[in-house]
């Protein structure tokens, strides 16, 4: 007995080094495929290539936890249910509730301790309950739950498939860009949470059979929350920042939080293996078990009542009227100034290095032109050309993505839209970074100035907000 139980732990652990080797492969082609393809390959298909390669780890993920159940393994046709729950559980209630808690944003929250704090309390407590409540509310009263180590396989399935369509939503909206640094973090946040929900489930699975304790569940929760914070934190904060990025400083710390919770799991898998081996175990009453995760409810719906008081306080704008032409909004905590410029600036200087700005320029017309043209249109068009000119030469890089008319309120504008790397440069530690910005300049002509209204925010938050400027905006006092 003692062979054969040997033997199936080598064979075990032998599974697992293969499967994660696979991982590791995955990133490899990732990486091959980047090097190979040229800046302008079709986007479509590089989205499609990215999707393809972000799918196959949460499945390699899922054999490994798995395999951890190997002495009464549930039937594959209930695991794989539970991730494509998961996946749903993400697109259909938790994206709506988050879209609905921060109206689109959360770039309100400003500084990095604020955007823990924020994390800590509302995204990640939001996305523990949900995932814990869906786990309850699904496999649990089945009987193919019958074991408390079935927490563990169903949490990590549900989780698998959760992060699976957050990343491939992701993935959609930035248009697979940076292929290597995508792939590489999938395979550990979706290892995050695997791990993370695991836990939390795995107290579910002890909350079924063991004595009724109506704190269990919600310390689940607090716990499985704390850690998403810190992993994604640790992802965030280091990781998501410029076109080149070094990921291994945000994937080595979150990989090791990671790595840590599935040690844990892994103990315990065995730990009740041994226990629970020919035992019949009780399942806890129905009406307890209710009972049991009202603390769970509360939580999940104080959270939300939060987010959005914490959400509309952060997102609440300031007006602001220049030249009694132009009228400006901005968030409330943006900080003013006027310069030599510009007639107003506000900016957000807390982060992401002075790119969330909005700002109203005035440039004498005969200053940016010398053609004459009586045709309005032609000659907004060529300041503007002129404009893009001089903002390029005013960056370290500037990378105009488009450029069109349009009417606001009866006044004719022109926008262009841009990528730029302003001169100045902030640090992280000791390893010096570029702020990338992405830029709205709308151009305007009143007599013989152009005005120059500009919208800039960080590029992360911009892909991050499905590729809108949010919280700014402007109109024209027509009369």
């Amino acid at each position: 007995m003692g062979i054969k139980s040997s033997k199936t732990k080598l064979g075990l652990w032998l599974s697992t080094f293969i499967s994660m080797a696979g991982l590791l492969l995955i990133v490899f082609v990732a990486n091959l495929i980047e090097n190979t393809i040229t800046s302008n390959f079709n986007k479509t298909l590089l989205t499609i290539i990215s999707v393809i390669i972000a799918l196959i780890p949460p499945l390699l993920w899922l054999s490994i936890f798995y395999r951890q159940d190997r002495l009464n393994p549930e039937p594959k046709s209930c695991v794989l249910k539970i991730m494509l729950l998961g996946a749903l559980v993400q697109k259909a209630i938790y994206s709506p509730i988050i879209a609905l808690v921060f109206s689109g944003s959360n770039n309100g929250i400003t500084t990095i301790g604020s955007r823990l704090i924020v994390n800590i309390i509302l995204i990640a407590i939001i996305q523990e309950s949900l995932k814990l409540i869906s786990v309850r509310y699904s496999i649990y009263p089945s009987k193919e739950f019958d074991e408390v180590i079935d927490g563990i396989i169903y949490g990590s399935a549900l989780g698998l498939g959760f992060a699976a369509m957050t990343s491939i939503s992701n993935i959609i909206t930035s248009g697979g860009a940076m292929l290597t640094n995508v792939t590489a973090l999938v395979v550990i946040e979706t290892f995050a949470h695997a791990s993370i929900t695991g836990l939390s489930c795995y107290i579910l699975g002890v909350s079924k059979y063991s004595k009724f304790n109506l704190l269990r569940l919600p310390l689940a929760v607090i716990i499985a929350s704390a850690l998403n914070a810190i992993t994604q934190f640790l992802l965030n904060a280091v990781v998501r920042q410029g076109f080149r990025i070094n990921y291994i400083l945000g994937l080595i710390p979150a990989a090791v939080v990671a790595c840590i919770v599935f040690v844990v799991l892994v103990f315990l898998s065995s730990k009740h293996e041994k226990e629970d081996e020919g035992i019949a175990r009780v399942p806890l009453e129905p009406n307890k078990a209710l009972i049991g995760m009202i603390p769970v409810w509360i939580i999940l719906v104080i959270t939300l009542g939060a987010g959005i008081l914490i959400s509309n306080a952060a997102l609440k704008n300031k007006v602001y009227t220049v030249d009694n032409v132009i009228e400006v909004k901005y968030p409330s905590n943006w900080i003013e100034s006027k310069g030599e410029a510009e007639l107003f600036k506000a900016a957000d200087i807390d982060k992401d290095g002075g790119t969330n700005f909005i700002s109203v320029k005035k440039v004498p017309l005969d200053s940016m032109m010398n053609v004459e043209t009586k045709d309005e249109e032609e000659k907004l068009q060529n300041a503007a050309a002129a404009w893009s000119i001089k903002s390029g030469r005013n960056n370290r890089f500037y990378q105009a993505e488009d450029g069109y008319f349009l009417g606001t309120k009866g006044k004719e504008t022109y926008i262009i839209n841009y990528v730029y790397i302003s001169n100045r440069q902030s640090a992280i530690g000791e390893i010096n970074r570029p702020d990338i910005g992405y830029g709205r300049d709308v151009l305007s002509i009143a007599g013989n100035d152009l005005y120059i209204i500009t919208l800039s925010t960080s590029y992360e938050n911009f892909i991050m907000n499905d590729n809108k400027l949010v919280n700014l905006y402007y109109t024209f006092n027509i009369n």
